[in-house]
């Protein structure tokens, strides 16, 4: 869309791959609705662009309680199921008991950091990622990326995704004598030793 001054605006949301996707989408909504859930915003979940476009306007849904699909089910869309708790405990029953591990975002104020803490060090072996005050979203590919359960398998960045291809060999020598001199001439002329640049 132009702004009139040469320069572009572009949309912050983009279409869905799929016609299918638009479905499951669609069914996950109106599973929440058909159990008690309200979409929150204007238009939420409606397609935009005519019958064949996958572009859907993103749904806040309010409460998502535990006999919905959207509760547990790794949407990947433009959902945003929002469910209350009454002690943090229910959380941290969800994120370790759960399917799915590949993210978790913590919102927490400067008062409230030693929660904060508590979660990253529960949350560290249950997820793959730990957003602070931040959505779920991909990192630079310079960051590890991974998931953990059902939620991906490996390790995504251009080092890690190579990382994920290779097989490890270890060169090792005897503490001892000229060993040590041995090993380190050996690293400075191997061209398997060197770092990959």
């Amino acid at each position: 869309k132009s702004n009139g001054d040469g320069s572009r605006k572009y949309s912050q949301i983009t279409p869905l791959p799929n016609m299918k996707r638009i479905e499951y989408m669609k069914s996950l909504i109106e599973d929440a609705v058909s159990k008690g859930a309200t979409i929150m915003n204007k238009n939420g979940g409606s397609i935009i662009g005519g019958m064949q476009s996958t572009l859907m306007v993103p749904a806040v849904i309010f409460p998502v309680t535990t006999d919905m699909k959207l509760y547990y089910e790794e949407q990947f869309g433009p959902i945003i199921p929002v469910t209350e708790y009454d002690d943090i405990g229910t959380v941290l029953d969800y994120g370790r008991d759960g399917e799915y591990g590949q993210q978790v975002s913590i919102f927490s104020t400067l008062a409230d950091t030693a929660t904060a803490s508590m979660l990253v060090d529960k949350f560290s072996s249950v997820f793959g990622k730990i957003n602070i005050n931040s959505q779920c979203g991909r990192s630079p590919d310079t960051l590890p990326f991974s998931g953990r359960r059902s939620s991906a398998m490996g390790v995504m960045s251009v080092k890690d995704a190579l990382k994920e291809f290779s097989i490890p060999t270890v060169v090792a020598y005897k503490d001892g004598g000229s060993n040590g001199d041995i090993a380190f001439a050996v690293e400075q002329a191997a061209a398997f030793m060197q770092p990959v640049a």
